[in-house]
């Protein structure tokens, strides 16, 4: 039994004997036992009471730590998820910069490439090469992806600067795929140009903006 079981009983025995203590003659006579039995009896049911309070407040006490050691564990939980997002986050932010590190050659590639023709076609000399080289590599669809993951704005400009590259690439590669000189057709020397002069700001703007993500994205590490 529990002190409070305790303390219920005492009670009642003390109920009791003081019914019993009003109709006993005895105890009418001696009344002085009386008073003894009820003072010892409100001892016991005092000290009893006391104990149960002390037990309370242990029981308080126990609550209270384990509510304590399981605000911690929540917060130790806590921050081990917050670790875990910061690091996903630093992968992610490094997974990018490499992305960038391999698009900004690309883009260099097919400027110079650009600069190139411009060069050869503006001063009248595509008869001094034999062969076209291609403006546009085989990886270019890596700046492509690049672009979509900034905005959709990005991607819709480069692919329309691309496209005007790989037009220029079709003329000149028909233009050259004629073996014979005088059977070559200079409205694809033309077609070429026009479309290398529409692609040049766009492409410098372009590599311009990819460089600008490559530098804040180096200034987060």
């Amino acid at each position: 039994m529990t002190r409070t079981h305790w303390l219920i009983v005492i009670c009642i025995i003390s109920v009791l004997a003081a019914l019993i203590f009003s109709h006993s003659s005895w105890f009418k006579q001696n009344e002085h036992v009386a008073v003894w039995l009820e003072g010892v009896a409100l001892i016991v049911i005092f000290a009893l009471d006391y104990i149960n309070r002390l037990d309370d407040s242990e029981e308080h006490e126990r609550q209270h730590q384990e509510m304590l050691e399981q605000l911690q564990a929540a917060k130790k939980q806590a921050d081990a998820s917050s670790d875990s997002v910061q690091l996903l986050k630093t992968q992610a932010q490094e997974h990018q910069l490499r992305e960038l590190w391999r698009t900004l050659p690309i883009l260099d590639g097919i400027q110079n490439q650009m600069r190139y023709w411009l060069g050869l076609l503006g001063e009248n000399r595509w008869n001094a090469v034999d062969s076209a080289t291609a403006i546009m590599p085989v990886d270019s669809s890596t700046v492509l992806v690049q672009a979509a993951r900034h905005s959709n704005e990005l991607w819709i400009n480069v692919r329309e600067t691309f496209r005007m590259l790989s037009n220029a690439d079709f003329a000149l590669s028909r233009y050259y795929g004629e073996e014979s000189v005088p059977h070559r057709q200079e409205d694809l020397i033309r077609e070429a140009h026009a479309s290398l002069r529409n692609a040049e700001s766009r492409l410098n703007e372009i590599a311009e903006t990819f460089a600008g993500f490559e530098r804040t994205e180096r200034s987060r590490h």
